[in-house]
């Protein structure tokens, strides 16, 4: 295994792996804090260290809490304790990768000089040139040499020289990296849709703008970003106060062997339950897509939410808790709602889906719920909609208003200013706005 216990002079190395370790397992969404470390020392201390084995298991027993997270940890685990014959291999390669990026460092001096004096490159500008395919290297150099064998070419030209070929060597990094990030090809099996251009690229892409192509590594993306807030709102929840109101029978019981001075306060333990959300989202021509992003971001909170009940609306509400319950794939979970919704094709009904919500479902609507609403607010019956949005404000919580039409298009139209009027509206046309807003509210 990678892990090494001590070093030549005695010192201890245990303790900066395991913490190493618990932050790899940390960026892959796993709740691993100071108690699962501690818990993870005193079980190692119980093992033989040389069986790797029982080393994993001992780690596994204590910073694993659900099943779903064994294979995350075991991926992580066997990436990071390497046995000694891994190790080996992985130092081998890593010598051979650098004797290889020497090498090429050293053909690009070669190829890149003007008069027999080589350009002032930096290095990461000499990998960029080795990077390039054979054409494009070819091109470069008969370029080079045709402006060395020109006529009344000093010495003194090779400072314009080197800009220009800067200037090109950027070009051909700044064009990479748009290919990388394209559109097109970012969930393709090559690999690209994992790099970190890429998921910047669907964070910041309009939702209903990303291709069917791209869908597996934007729910992958969804799933990261909604098992990290996860995580969060747990750990925010622990840290706050522990103790609840005052207990005031058992302060006087246990107060009475000093005559009734009370000398000892007694606190009823704080409740923690984690909350109740209900999302109802506008699965319009225009929406769908928004929501069913929203459905999946929320399902990966299950762990911070006790219950969470899903309903979609366009001119009749629909239940869709069996569909998230059943994990259905994203560019299917509604579009299975569409085909079984008989009144479907009509105007966008938000008061009625209130109204029905309100009397239908009495149990789902109470002072615990949360109710986000995904919805651009266009709707028939504007008037009729505010009125049972006023009535259901009465009922629940909170409510969250999540809109994904443009900011600048707001001011276009008054349902949003009506209804901004009642309750808090954010926007949420991306997965970034989308993770930042309920990283806030939630």
């Amino acid at each position: 295994m990678r892990l090494q216990l001590t070093d030549k002079l005695g010192i201890s190395y245990l303790e900066e792996n395991l913490t190493t370790f618990a932050g790899l397992l940390r960026s892959e969404g796993l709740p691993v804090g100071t108690a699962e470390m501690i818990d993870a020392l005193k079980a190692l201390e119980k093992v033989d260290l040389s069986s790797r084995a029982q080393f994993k298991a001992a780690l596994q027993a204590t910073m694993v809490k659900s099943r779903r997270d064994q294979a995350v940890f075991s991926k992580v685990f066997d990436r990071f304790f390497l046995t000694p014959e891994e190790q080996h291999l992985c130092e081998e390669e890593l010598g051979r990768q650098e004797l290889d990026f020497k090498q090429r460092l050293e053909e690009a001096n070669q190829d890149l000089q003007f008069k027999g004096e080589a350009l002032e490159l930096s290095p990461e500008e000499l990998q960029q040139y080795s990077a390039l395919s054979a054409v494009q290297r070819n091109q470069l150099k008969e370029f080079m040499q045709k402006t060395e064998n020109g006529k009344n070419v000093e010495p003194r030209f090779k400072p314009i020289l080197e800009t220009i070929v800067k200037s090109h060597l950027r070009y051909c990094r700044n064009r990479d990296d748009e290919q990388r990030i394209r559109p097109e090809g970012l969930g393709d099996a090559d690999g690209a849709g994992s790099g970190g251009g890429a998921e910047d690229y669907l964070r910041e892409s309009d939702i209903a703008a990303i291709a069917a192509s791209d869908l597996p590594a934007a729910e992958q993306l969804l799933q990261k970003l909604s098992r990290k807030l996860a995580i969060k709102i747990l750990r925010r929840r622990r840290s706050g106060p522990r103790s609840g109101p005052l207990d005031f029978r058992r302060s006087i019981r246990d107060n009475m062997q000093y005559g009734g001075i009370i000398f000892k306060i007694r606190r009823r333990p704080k409740r923690r339950s984690r909350q109740q959300i209900l999302l109802l989202c506008d699965v319009s021509a225009s929406m769908k897509s928004y929501s069913t992003f929203v459905i999946h971001f929320l399902y990966g909170l299950h762990e911070a939410v006790r219950d969470l009940s899903c309903f979609s609306f366009s001119d009749n509400l629909e239940n869709l808790d069996a569909e998230i319950k059943g994990k259905v794939a994203l560019n299917r979970l509604l579009d299975r709602v569409i085909r079984r919704s008989k009144n479907w094709g009509g105007g966008t009904d938000i008061g009625r889906a209130l109204s029905k919500l309100l009397s239908d479902y009495p149990d789902r609507v109470n002072m615990k719920t949360t109710l986000i609403v995904v919805s651009d607010t266009k709707t028939v019956a504007l008037d009729q909609s505010i009125k049972e949005l006023k009535k259901i404000k009465e009922h629940v919580r909170r409510v969250i208003w999540l809109n994904p039409l443009p900011l600048d298009r707001w001011p276009d139209y008054r349902s949003v200013s009506l209804i901004m009027d009642q309750v808090e509206m954010w926007p949420c046309s991306t997965i970034a706005q989308l993770e930042e807003v309920l990283a806030g509210r939630l």
